[in-house]
């Protein structure tokens, strides 16, 4: 069951899921103020309240009661626990920078939607689309009764938020968030460019009808 999938989770998600969800709880008993928590500039520079910079990326909703969060918490947790038990098995310290960067970037993207104060929902869809990339061609079931393409499950998201929350702009943060990385991490490096294109290059990969970089 449940409490069985919990105690298989690796260190890492099982961790951040633990905080979310008592983050969210605790919010939905009012046990905290999301004023306390939120991110913010202002009090991060001048009041030094650094811990904003890392709470926030916990805080999913406080809808505890509802399906969606639940939904999006589970498609967080089953890509976290497939990119930590597997691409990232042997080498923890890659997941740990994969994560950084990623909250780093959705820091900056922040700026263009100002009144966002809460980046737990984009940093869900980042690591949703990078799943999706690395295992796109793998089918998934999808609320026990779809079966989709991994690389559908971004889409999904979004529906599902857009059915929950009509609002779909933190999911493009994290899409922007997760394109960037997974190109930069995975994709640039396999792309062999030739030192220099000569004339001769273009004509040959012409006439042969190949690519120019093969």
């Amino acid at each position: 069951g449940l409490l069985r999938m919990y105690r298989e989770a690796p260190p890492i998600t099982r961790t951040w899921i633990t905080g979310s969800v008592f983050l969210s709880v605790l919010v939905a008993a009012r046990k905290v103020d999301l004023r306390a928590i939120g991110f913010s500039e202002r009090d991060v520079l001048e009041h030094g309240e650094w811990w904003r910079l890392l709470v926030n990326f916990f805080y999913m909703g406080a809808q505890v009661l509802s399906i969606f969060y639940w939904l999006q918490l589970y498609h967080f947790a089953e890509c976290l626990k497939v990119l930590e038990l597997v691409k990232y098995r042997w080498e923890p310290a890659d997941f740990v920078k994969t994560i950084l960067v990623n909250a780093a970037f959705l820091l900056v993207l922040k700026q263009f939607s100002k009144s966002m104060i809460f980046l737990g929902s984009p940093m869900v869809m980042a690591f949703v689309y990078m799943y999706s990339r690395e295992y796109e061609q793998q089918v998934m079931n999808l609320l026990g009764f779809f079966q989709i393409r991994c690389g559908w499950l971004p889409l999904a998201q979004m529906l599902q938020d857009l059915l929950q929350a009509g609002d779909i702009g933190p999911n493009l943060l994290g899409l922007v968030s997760g394109h960037t990385y997974f190109y930069g991490a995975e994709v640039a490096p396999r792309l062999l460019l030739p030192e220099r294109v000569g004339l001769d290059d273009v004509l040959r990969a012409a006439r042969s009808g190949r690519s120019l970089f093969e």
